[in-house]
């Protein structure tokens, strides 16, 4: 189930793993902005927090540093209607199904704009297509499946799957593949009913597991470059703990497997210093949990090294959301783990 808005406020105030009194009071304005009463905050705190203690990562976001500019960014929620408006119509073309409406109907209510998010989807008003949004309804954005920019076409085109191997499948009865307007150098394999391969030569590690879902860490890493490009392109910062001035080099992101961890790197540039890479590890199996900073990393690091963690939790959650909607299904990706280096997860019905 995604959050409330204000199970997201919940998740950034606590994502260092303590809430401080900056962060209490953060929370106490949340509450107010959104009209909640005593009660419902009530309800929604005791079953975020009851979620924890599973592992579960409640969030779209990736730090608590960020908490304070979305509080900010919802002060003229009026401004953001004509956004949702386009949200609701760009949703219809990626596909709508009942569960997804739920969700974002309740996030949307959660902000105010729920009769702003139907006019768009149901077509009551006129709106222009879609083609960015404010930082404040990203997470509308990942639950409508908008994560990247949909109004633009790609032609058709495919590639032989004796030129390339299989680096994406999805093995379920009705699954099609089709061109990627948002990572284009993937391209569907000719000969597979739903498959996509590098039109560069890149080579397997491994065939591909016999399982729902299945994509290698080279895909993930493209599809986490391109969430910090549309971060930069928007004007934000591609990681939130960067200490002022410091360049971030997403083409430089490279992704490691051993075992069920996977390991993000990055090359940071520190003017003067120089270039560092810091890095962060999650461990997928059945969940994605994140593995805390060394106890030896300095303290002005620790955010950086949680902020790639949190960067790289995030592509996890939407790159195989964006691949089954890409194949035309309406289904669920539950059971995240490792096979063998490859990325896999199960495919369910949407209750």
């Amino acid at each position: 189930m995604s959050p409330t808005p204000f199970e997201h406020g919940l998740a950034l105030a606590w994502s260092d793993g303590a809430l401080s009194r900056q962060g209490a009071q953060m929370l106490e304005n949340l509450q107010s902005k959104l009209n909640l009463s005593d009660l419902d905050r009530a309800v929604q705190e005791e079953k975020w927090l009851g979620s924890i203690s599973k592992g579960n990562r409640r969030s779209f976001g990736d730090g608590d540093g960020i908490l304070q500019e979305w509080l900010d960014s919802l002060n003229d929620l009026s401004s953001l209607v004509p956004s949702v408006q386009m949200m609701g119509k760009a949703a219809l073309k990626v596909g709508l199904s009942k569960k997804t409406w739920l969700d974002a109907n309740t996030f949307a209510n959660g902000l105010g704009l729920g009769q702003a998010l139907a006019e768009g989807a149901w077509l009551e008003v006129e709106t222009e297509d879609l083609e960015d949004w404010p930082a404040a309804l990203d997470p509308l954005a990942v639950i409508l499946g908008l994560v990247v920019e949909i109004s633009q076409t790609t032609k058709e085109k495919f590639i032989s799957s004796e030129n390339s191997p299989i680096f994406v499948k999805v093995d379920l009865e009705g699954a099609k593949s089709e061109t990627l307007s948002w990572m284009p150098e993937l391209l569907p394999l000719e000969g597979e009913e739903c498959a996509w391969g590098w039109d560069n030569g890149t080579e397997q590690s491994s065939p591909p597991p016999e399982r729902d879902l299945v994509y290698c860490n080279s895909v993930l890493i493209a599809w986490v470059r391109r969430l910090v490009a549309k971060r930069h392109e928007r004007g934000e910062a591609g990681l939130s703990g960067l200490p002022e001035g410091l360049t971030l080099m997403p083409s430089s992101s490279s992704l490691s497997i051993d075992g069920n961890g996977l390991t993000i790197s990055m090359i940071i540039d520190l003017g003067d210093s120089g270039l560092v890479r810091p890095w962060a590890k999650v461990v997928v199996d059945g969940a994605i949990t994140a593995v805390p900073a060394p106890e030896t990393l300095a303290p002005s690091w620790v955010g950086i090294h949680d902020a790639l963690a949190g960067l790289l939790i995030h592509g996890l959650q939407t790159l195989p959301r964006q691949l089954v909607l890409a194949s035309g299904l309406d289904v669920e990706c539950t059971n995240i783990s490792i096979d063998d280096g490859w990325i896999v997860h199960d495919l369910s019905p949407v209750q």
